[in-house]
C-alpha cells in the first residue's frame, strides 16, 4: 500500500442482538409487506427454535410465539396463504383488517399520527419511494423503519425507544389484535400473535 492510499474503510458489525432484532424486523416487514412465496415459507418451517432463559413471562411467550409461527408455515399452503392476505388486508372494497398502525390510534387533528410520522422522516432526510403508494404508517414500513434505525443508522437505544413509543408501540399492538381476532386468519393469526410477543419484547427491553 503506497503512504498516499486511502485508509480502508470497515462497516460497524453489529453485535448478535441487535443483528437479531434487525433480522427480526425485517421478517416482519415482509411478511406484513405482501404474503410470503414458497421459499420464504419453506425457511420459517426450518427455522430453529427459540430458547426462552425462562419458562415464563416475555421470553417463555417470544419463543412459543416463534415456534407456532414456523409450525404454521409448516403447514401453509401458499395459494391459500395469498389469498388470506389479499382478504385480511387489501379485500375487494374494504380490507378485513387495516394495516396502517394510525387507524388504531384516538387522536385528534392536531396529533395526527401519520403528519407526525411525515414530520419525523422529513427531519432525518427519509422519504417514500414515489413507486410507493402505501403511507408511511403502514405496519411493514414501520418494521422497516426499526429495521432501518438498528442496522443502518446504528441508532442510539434512545433514538430508537422514541421512534417505538411514539409510533409502533400502541397502533401495532392493536393491529395485532385485530388480526388474531379475525375469523378469515389462518396463517396471519400465527403472525399477528409473533408481532405481539416481539413488540412486547422490545417494549420490555426499552425500559430496562
Amino acid at each position: 500500500m503506497s503512504p498516499d492510499a486511502a485508509p480502508l474503510q470497515f462497516a460497524p458489525t453489529l453485535p448478535p442482538e441487535e443483528a437479531a432484532r434487525a433480522d427480526f424486523y425485517a421478517l416482519l416487514a415482509r411478511l406484513y409487506y405482501d404474503a410470503p412465496d414458497a421459499a420464504l415459507l419453506a425457511e420459517l418451517a426450518s427455522a430453529d427454535e427459540i430458547v426462552a432463559e425462562e419458562s415464563s413471562g416475555e421470553g417463555a411467550g417470544f419463543a412459543l410465539a416463534w415456534r407456532d409461527l414456523t409450525l404454521a408455515a409448516a403447514a401453509a399452503d401458499l395459494a391459500a396463504v395469498k389469498e388470506e392476505y389479499q382478504s385480511l388486508f387489501i379485500g375487494v372494497g374494504k380490507a378485513q383488517v387495516t394495516p396502517y398502525a394510525g387507524a388504531y390510534l384516538a387522536t385528534s387533528a392536531v396529533d395526527a399520527p401519520l403528519v407526525n410520522l411525515r414530520g419525523y422522516l422529513a427531519q432525518r432526510g427519509i422519504a417514500r419511494r414515489i413507486s410507493v403508494n402505501e403511507p408511511e404508517d403502514h405496519i411493514a414500513a414501520l418494521c422497516e423503519l426499526m429495521r432501518f434505525l438498528i442496522a443502518e443508522q446504528h441508532a442510539p437505544l434512545e433514538d430508537q425507544k422514541a421512534f417505538f413509543d411514539r409510533f409502533m408501540w400502541s397502533g401495532a399492538g392493536r393491529l395485532c389484535d385485530a388480526v388474531v381476532n379475525c375469523e378469515q386468519a389462518v396463517f396471519y393469526r400465527a403472525v399477528a400473535r409473533f408481532t405481539k410477543q416481539f413488540l412486547e419484547v422490545e417494549y420490555a427491553a426499552f425500559r430496562m
